[in-house]
């Protein structure tokens, strides 16, 4: 099942560089007061709406799917959906 959210959540991120790229990752996210540690980024992209861009990720703790936004003015995180992976 599929649960819209749009709140705005806490991220244990990871930034990293090196010569060749550089990588934003979620870690774990904290969410109605429970914590998810993130086994796998699925998929990124950037979206761009106006000046403002934002950094997409759908990620999974291995249970539930995650859709995150990172905000990259103000570096804020919000959850916009949560899948289980089950139909209605």
């Amino acid at each position: 099942m599929r649960e819209l959210v749009n709140e705005k959540i806490s991220v244990v991120t990871i930034f990293r560089k090196d010569s060749v790229k550089n990588e934003v990752i979620p870690y774990q996210i904290k969410w109605q007061a429970r914590k998810y540690k993130i086994s796998k980024v699925t998929y990124h992209h950037t979206l761009k709406e106006g000046k403002k861009l934002w950094h997409i990720f759908y990620v999974t703790d291995g249970n539930l799917d995650f859709k995150l936004k990172l905000d990259t003015d103000t570096l804020h995180w919000f959850l916009e959906e949560v899948t289980d992976g089950l139909t209605n």
